[in-house]
């Protein structure tokens, strides 16, 4: 029997977007990613922005977040244990590919999510 999740708050969606927008404009903007073919980053940023604002504003665990979003707890460990720092350096080195690594995607949503925080365009 899997454990009962409480539903997550509408609020939870607004923070993913603000998160996803960073991560995109950290990116180097949508522009860039058209440039460069890279528009299958897209569902990775927005699954990478998902697990951070559940994990951190609402203390959801790996099973959870991985139950909610249909994804495996491994995928989602994976996010979470992404590193924010030199994600920039990996983006440009990977800008050419057309697949953006889930870890880099959570790297890019965890800074862009720091971000936010710091900056105090985040409120939870």
């Amino acid at each position: 029997m899997s454990p009962e999740i409480e539903p997550v708050a509408v609020q939870a969606d607004d923070m993913v977007r603000a998160v996803l927008l960073k991560a995109l404009e950290v990116a180097g903007g949508l522009r860039k990613l058209v440039e460069y073919r890279n528009l299958t980053w897209v569902p990775a940023l927005i699954e990478a922005a998902y697990v951070v604002v559940l994990h951190e504003e609402f203390k959801k665990s790996e099973d959870e977040i991985a139950s909610f979003l249909g994804v495996s707890s491994v995928t989602v460990r994976n996010i979470l244990r992404a590193s924010p720092e030199g994600v920039q350096e990996r983006l440009e080195a990977e800008r050419g590919e057309r697949e953006l690594r889930t870890h880099v995607a959570g790297g890019l949503a965890k800074l862009a999510y720091q971000e936010l925080k710091r900056s105090g365009q985040l409120s939870g």
